[in-house]
């Protein structure tokens, strides 16, 4: 019986890194399914979710116990069969880069039972200061009771104290 699983890698970045691991999802009889594979400064970094059978489940965990896979840390988790979320806020931040930005809004969104399904972010250069900008792509669940008024007042008093910018979309269910 085919089970689906996560398995989570990162590792100094290098050609062929995604070769290597679709072979070790191949060779153990799994399927790809979807990804989430990126670079960061200076690492490969990913979540993959696979489809495998129980047997080549241990076998692909054994391969990835035994280190067949230097230079890289591998982990499976077994994933769960709820049915896919569909997001119902999406909020895009952007401000002066500096520490804090992530936890600030996070601990709001986790305060009021909102769930992140999707969250993405970078630093690049502002077009005319050259200042570093914090930009971030949020993808979440709220609950159906949830007060828009009292989140845009939380999200406000953040815009305030770390000069950003929040948009909020709520897209009706």
């Amino acid at each position: 019986m085919q089970q689906q699983y996560v398995i989570t890698f990162a590792g100094a970045d290098r050609t062929g890194l995604v070769e290597t691991l679709a072979d070790l999802v191949k060779a153990h009889g799994g399927d790809w399914q979807q990804s989430e594979l990126t670079r960061l400064g200076g690492a490969f970094a990913g979540a993959i979710l696979v489809s495998v059978t129980s047997e080549g489940f241990n076998a692909l965990d054994q391969a990835i116990q035994t280190g067949a896979h230097t230079n890289l840390a591998i982990h499976l988790t077994r994933a769960t069969a709820e049915p896919d979320i569909e997001p119902n806020l999406r909020l895009t931040l952007t401000g002066p880069d500096r520490p804090g930005i992530v936890y600030e809004i996070t601990h709001e969104l986790a305060e009021l039972q909102i769930n992140i399904l999707h969250f993405s972010s970078r630093v690049e250069s502002g077009a005319w200061s050259g200042e570093a900008l914090f930009i971030a792509d949020l993808e979440t669940r709220a609950p159906a009771d949830l007060d828009l008024d009292e989140l845009r007042d939380r999200l406000d008093a953040i815009e305030e104290k770390m000069t950003l910018e929040i948009d909020i979309d709520a897209a009706s269910d």
